[in-house]
């Protein structure tokens, strides 16, 4: 009898392990909302330790360690922990008795509840670490865990409302150099290696975690350390202390706006070859792309401005996205356009000359209708139901858009009360995590206007308004002028929103303020003044959305005197070609002339962008052809006559981007040999590689000739793997094209997707698209595959460098085909193939009209 009941215990016990383990053993993969909030409510006083070994050789195994302590609220189910590595190596889980029974699934490692406790626990897993986003490259290697990524590195609880303590240990070769997000707290060596032993972190997310280790020189100035691998000198000289001064005038800056001192140990920062974003906001070790910050003197003001805008966005994030951190991703845009906020408001000072509001026009809102006008716009807040879909949040709504949002907001509020929310959002959730909503609150109370329904549309809703105007003239007088607006998407919104209107007079321009405030706004502040020749909506460029805009107007915009007035006018113009409501020749025409006569680099950039987008992907090859040898002419000549330096920058790269055929081809390739010598023009080695590629894209006949010269005059061996893995695309062989592309089917030739992004840029060229048309499917049959393996902004650069290109009949068919036996296709992706392919079916749409 005594014998049945032990029996009958033993099988009781197993049967409720089974059933414990069965009861998440079918956990969806990726993080869910539904497991995140969960793990919330029951897990505290999170601690990772955490044990590198790192080989030189990029192809070994990493072997690795994990120290894991955590409080438990309550043992009310088993413990998820996420671990997704891109290996098959069953991590080991022990206690203090040794190694424990779990269940690795689905992205999962699952601990029973036997083994947990109420109160503090304690666990250690023995792993394999995945590499897939432990960037390895021969000399060196840099962790990018944003969004979801760090549970491909190490197992964790992979949500941004789970902060922890990190403490690291790595093991690298001696000749290395490493940087985390603090300092080491001792050093050991072997015969074979040096360990680092870092201090323990502040509290951080996840996706903050890194570090960097490898072959870098280094240099330290006061308590920052800067380590980089670029080697030519005049640009190290030249830019090592804009570098060091822009992140301390940042963090001055910020301190004194927010009163918050800096919240983290250190601010040290890397500079990384072909880095695939701008920047990444480590806790402690900010990562840049390396050429994002190491150029000459004599770049153009904007490239200076993006270098000081980049480093004051990563800083920012320090306060806003690191300290106060976004509870779920469904909030990242708030880290981003606050760091793109501030940024703005720390760098103005430093560019006196630079005009800041012309600056945040060409630089936001040409960026923000490019998502906005597309079938495949998004909210600014998306909804997220799995951090394994964060990354396709990401896009020019977060980054443009709602810096557009957020300035209308500071008008609606002040600008001392908005200092004020900002500073009070600081102080209540530092160190913890906070929701947009969280901060609207706070606005809210402090406010007269009704904040929350100004962000219902704002934040909430996608898509932008159309404005009409409705003009009635009397004797020479303006005697009413209503402006109307409408959603583009045909919805009912509407956006309130503070902006201006110019009107164009023979030697004169008078500017009025306007808050609107429904569908229709009755412009009483312009009754009685004179007609003018032109009226210019949205002249200070603060609105947002399509403003009317009739086509002589358009061509005369090179004549407007304001600057901004003028840039409006020129993105209004591009806007308006569009959506259909003025000719593309018109248009193309408008910013023909503008290249011809502008003299202020940050318009010239703009026009020259809209102009090549409109000339290659609303013009017929016919039309291509037949305009190109008038295009290439006038630019050639203006690139001869006395410009400035930046300007100058910005006709020859329009130039460069038609002198695919004729005369401009040898006068391209003069450019190259350096046979002609055009002045103020000043190409680095960078330029001249670029140029020699673009000869070899235009099928010059020394094309291999070209192509060798080049190689051999690269004088980074960083560079040169870039040009190698690039050449094939640069092939006069279409089947070495083809097996370039081919060969990104494997996710290992993926790896660099910024090489990537490039090599597909070049096979899918207008002028290669008859024979590359024909292996456009692969470019959507691997998209998922591409979601799933690749940093965050990486799907939308795959589809623009393939399908993106492309306007023929032929691709909008493989388009619609993919798009129809793909019904259940991830909301996100389909949203960037919609955005990709927006040009393609709006030529469609234009030639059938």
């Amino acid at each position: 009898m005594k014998i049945n009941i032990v029996l009958l215990l033993i099988l009781c016990c197993l049967w409720s392990c089974k059933k414990e383990t069965k009861e998440y053993s079918n956990k969806e993969p990726g993080v869910s909302l539904a497991l995140a909030q969960h793990r919330k409510s029951n897990l505290s006083n999170i601690k990772y330790h955490l044990s590198f070994n790192l080989s030189e050789d990029k192809t070994e195994p990493i072997d690795a360690n994990l120290e894991l302590q955590f409080t438990l609220k309550d043992v009310d189910a088993p413990l998820v922990l996420d671990f997704n590595p891109n290996n098959s190596v069953i991590p080991k889980v022990f206690m203090v008795s040794g190694l424990i029974e779990t269940t690795y699934e689905n992205e999962h490692i699952i601990i029973p509840k036997r083994y947990l406790e109420k109160g503090e626990n304690e666990f250690k897993i023995q792993f394999q670490a995945g590499d897939q986003y432990l960037n390895r490259n021969d000399e060196y290697l840099y962790t990018l865990s944003v969004p979801d990524h760090a549970r491909a590195l190490f197992p964790c609880f992979d949500q941004p409302n789970l902060k922890a303590t990190f403490k690291l240990e790595l093991h690298v070769p001696h000749v290395w150099s490493v940087l985390s997000s603090t300092y080491p707290e001792y050093t050991t060596k072997t015969a074979e290696n040096t360990t680092y032993v870092f201090e323990p972190s502040n509290l951080m997310s996840t996706y903050l975690f890194s570090f960097v280790a490898g072959k870098f020189d280094k240099i330290k100035r006061d308590d920052q350390h800067f380590l980089f691998r670029e080697q030519d000198s005049l640009k190290i000289a030249e830019s090592l202390d804009p570098i060091f001064d822009l992140h301390q005038n940042a963090l001055t800056f910020l301190e004194d706006y927010t009163e918050y001192e800096f919240p983290f140990r250190k601010l040290d920062f890397v500079a990384i070859p072909f880095f695939p974003f701008g920047g990444m906001e480590h806790v402690g070790a900010i990562q840049y792309k390396e050429s994002s910050l190491f150029f000459e003197d004599y770049m153009p003001k904007l490239t200076h401005w993006n270098r000081a805008n980049l480093i004051a966005h990563e800083v920012s994030h320090m306060w806003f996205g690191n300290l106060v951190t976004m509870d779920w991703f469904d909030d990242v845009w708030l880290k981003e356009v606050f760091a793109n906020f501030m940024a703005a408001k720390v760098v103005n000072p430093n560019f006196p000359e630079v005009n800041f509001d012309l600056l945040t026009l060409v630089t936001k809102a040409p960026r923000a209708y490019a998502v906005d006008r597309t079938q495949g716009t998004n909210a600014i807040r998306q909804p997220l139901d799995n951090l394994n879909n964060a990354g396709s949040l990401y896009g020019g709504i977060i980054y443009n858009k709602a810096p557009i949002m957020m300035n209308q907001l500071e008008m609606l509020v002040g600008k001392a009360q908005f200092q004020l929310g900002l500073q009070e959002y600081i102080i209540t959730y530092a160190n913890g995590n906070a929701s947009w909503n969280d901060l609207v609150n706070i606005f809210d109370v402090n406010s007269d206007a009704d904040i929350k329904a100004w962000s219902d549309v704002w934040v909430n809703q996608s898509g932008r308004p159309v404005f009409t105007n409705e003009a009635v003239y009397e004797k020479g007088l303006i005697k009413s002028l209503i402006l109307h607006q409408k959603a583009e998407d045909g919805s009912v919104n509407l956006w309130p929103q503070q902006l201006e209107v110019a009107l164009i007079y023979p030697d004169s321009i008078a500017k009025r303020t306007l808050h609107i405030n429904g569908a229709s706004q009755d412009m009483t502040s312009l009754q009685g003044m004179p007609k003018p020749k032109a009226i210019v909506y949205n002249s200070n460029g603060a609105g947002y959305g399509v403003f009317p805009i009739d086509p002589h107007t358009a061509l005369s915009s090179f004549k407007i005197k304001d600057d901004i007035v003028r840039a409006s006018n020129y993105i209004n113009t591009y806007e308006n070609a569009l959506s259909g409501n003025i000719p593309v020749p018109t248009a193309l025409n408008a910013f023909f002339k503008g290249l011809q006569y502008e003299t202020n680099e940050l318009i010239i950039s703009t026009i020259s962008s809209s102009f090549g987008s409109l000339y290659w992907n609303f013009l017929s090859e016919d039309e291509r052809i037949k305009l190109q040898p008038k295009f290439s002419k006038a630019l050639w000549a203006r690139l001869n006559t006395n410009l400035t330096t930046a300007v100058k920058k910005s006709v020859y790269i329009a130039f460069s981007n038609l002198a695919y055929q004729g005369e401009s081809l040898n006068q391209l390739y003069a450019v190259w040999n350096t046979d002609v010598t055009i002045d103020s023009l000043k190409l680095n080695e960078k330029d001249y590689t670029n140029l020699a590629m673009k000869l070899a894209l235009y099928a010059h006949p020394k094309h291999d000739e070209i192509l060798n010269t080049a190689e051999t005059q690269i004088s980074s061996q960083d560079a040169k793997d870039r040009f190698q893995f690039l050449r094939p695309a640069l092939s006069l062989n279409d089947e070495d094209r083809k097996a370039l592309f081919e060969s990104f089917k494997d996710v290992a030739h993926r790896k660099n997707t910024d090489w990537v992004r490039t090599a597909n840029y070049y096979i899918h060229h207008p002028l290669h698209q008859k024979e590359a048309i024909s292996y456009l499917p692969l470019s959507l049959d691997v998209l998922e595959e591409v979601k799933n393996t690749s940093d965050l902004f990486f799907p939308l650069k795959w589809l623009d460098s393939t399908i993106g290109q492309y306007q023929s009949e032929e691709a909008k068919t493989i388009l619609d085909t993919y798009l129809n036996a793909n019904p259940n296709l991830n909301k996100q992706l389909k949203a960037k193939i919609l955005q990709a392919t927006d040009n393609l079916s709006r030529y469609q749409e234009m030639i059938k009209n």
